[in-house]
């Protein structure tokens, strides 16, 4: 699989659709607040509000609910998440051409800027996009155990890490792909830990981002 696709029954009419996008937003609700393991058919329609019909009609089986609820959401994180942070970073990047970012003073400030800039993604999304956080990590986690959501997940993890490695193609580290996929777990690990540890404080975030730039972009001694 490398696009991301829903599998319950698709709509065939504008009214339908937007019915079937509610009950997906109300699944999303549910595990949000309650977890993934609470999303049933009565219950999504009664977040809902429609009959139950309604649900069973497009979704069946509650795999395939729970399945384009993560379809939903990946949808929804590259619009409003991932594409905002990807244009914000490349035009900081754009400002740096090779010629620049050989220059050690020019790459300090460099670091700098791209430290505010994701510490303050970062905790901003912690604090205005929680919910998203939540149902990311309650999706990763469920795709360990279920093997529907498993390839879901390897879609959507290997589009944010797309990003990520253009950055780092753009920087100039030393292997592009394999710190893309470093970067990216360390962000995970920065956002679980904003979520479980209220006294992970906005300085304490901005000291790690930065030793996590600052490794990538140091080149490696001769």
């Amino acid at each position: 699989m490398s696009e991301i696709q829903y599998q319950g029954r698709q709509a065939r009419r504008e009214g339908s659709e937007q019915r079937r996008r509610t009950i997906l937003e109300a699944a999303l609700k549910i595990i949000v607040r309650e977890g993934i393991r609470n999303v049933r058919h009565r219950a999504v329609a009664k977040e809902a509000d429609v009959p139950l019909s309604a649900t069973t009609y497009y979704f069946k089986d509650i795999s395939d609910l729970i399945a384009d609820t993560f379809t939903l959401f990946a949808e929804q994180a590259m619009v409003e998440i991932i594409e905002p942070f990807r244009e914000q970073a490349f035009g900081l990047l754009a400002q740096f051409d090779a010629a620049r970012l050989s220059d050690p003073q020019q790459r300090f400030e460099l670091l700098d800027s791209l430290t505010d800039m994701t510490t303050f993604f970062l905790y901003q999304e912690s604090r205005e996009k929680r919910d998203h956080l939540i149902a990311e990590q309650a999706f990763m986690q469920e795709a360990v155990l279920d093997s529907r959501l498993r390839d879901l997940a390897l879609v959507y993890t290997h589009k944010l890490v797309e990003v990520l490695q253009s950055a780092c193609e753009k920087l100039g580290t030393e292997e592009p792909a394999q710190d893309a996929q470093l970067m990216w777990a360390s962000i995970m690990n920065l956002e679980h830990r904003l979520l479980l540890d209220p006294a992970f404080s906005v300085t304490d975030l901005r000291a790690l981002v930065r030793r996590m730039l600052e490794l990538f972009m140091t080149p490696r001694p001769c």
